[in-house]
This record gives C-alpha cells, structure tokens and sequence, in this order.
C-alpha cells in the first residue's frame, strides 16, 4: 500500500487532519491517545489504489471528543488532551508525505478572526464507537450495498429499439 498525502492544521484545543483520498472506500480508522491508524482505497475498483499509515501523534489528543468524516476525503477533529502549539503532527521527525494545510491553518494570533474548525458535517464521533466498530466502520457500505447489483447498462441507440419492440409488443398484445 502507499502512503497518501496527509494535510493538517491546528487550533490551540484541536488538530484538523485530512487524508488525501477521494472517494475513499473500506476504510478503517484506529484512533488512540497517541496514535491515528488508517487504511482505505481510492478510486473505482479497476483502478483501486491501497492507502494506509499509522502516526505517532506529537502529542496525545482526547479520542472520546474527537471527530470523522469520510464524504469527499476522511477528515478528521482530534481535540487535544491540552492547548498548546504542536511544532508537528507527528512526534518524531519529518515525514515527506505529511503537509500543512495552509487553507485551514490558523497561527495563534489569528485564531479568534478564523474561528474554529468546522465539524458539523462530521457525522461520526468516536465517544459511542467501539474499537471493532470504529475499525469496521466504512459508512458507504450500506448506501452502496445496493451498487453492488449487476446493472444492465444500455446505450440510447439500444434504448430506442427496446422502446419500439415494447410498443409494438403491447399493440399486438391489444394494449
């Protein structure tokens, strides 16, 4: 699996993380004081790439206030255990494919002008997950179940002689 581009950007009280995979799917997601595990898919299944990563975090955050959302890329709140500054979102070292988002990142002078993070769409908290839940919990599975189905696709050409055999099958019918 390969390593996706991994952007974050902090509050005094929180950290923003997003993981650079559209339209991730099977994702699962290990989330502890001290570390954020992921692993997922991208893309359409002919050209799925596999994701996955774990971070020791820089410092340990409260897994019970903390938030995710997977509807473009996974995103993630962490709220920290205490406000302050991370220098970085890992604990050690530099790691080439984690990146500051500079479109959510506020110094601390200007946090009160830019607010918090914004987590109203993040639809699932890990304060009433389980971890088996939490690692199994790819919200796409139920609303795509469905897609699974083999599907009939028809071009409009084929559409049209389907409409014609129809109509004249319901004329001979007597319809």
């Amino acid at each position: 699996p390969l390593r996706p581009t991994v952007l974050w950007a902090q509050r005094q009280d929180s950290v923003y993380v997003t993981v650079d995979v559209k339209d991730a799917a099977d994702v699962k997601v290990e989330l502890e004081e001290s570390s954020l595990r992921f692993s997922g898919r991208s893309g359409d299944d002919a050209a799925a790439v596999e994701y996955d990563f774990e971070l020791e975090l820089f410092k340990p955050i409260s897994r019970e206030k903390s938030k995710w959302s997977t509807k473009r890329c996974p995103e993630f709140f962490l709220r920290k255990q205490e406000s302050c500054t991370w220098s970085r979102l890992q604990k050690t070292g530099k790691l080439p494919w984690v990146k500051v988002d500079w479109s959510r990142w506020a110094d601390s002078d200007e946090e009160e002008e830019k607010g918090a993070f914004e987590t109203k769409d993040m639809e699932m908290d890990f304060s009433s997950l389980t971890k088996e839940e939490a690692e199994g919990s790819d919200d796409r599975d139920s609303i795509l179940a469905d897609l699974d189905e083999e599907v009939e696709i028809t071009t409009d050409e084929e559409e049209d002689t389907a409409e014609e055999a129809g109509k004249a099958a319901e004329v001979k019918a007597g319809g």
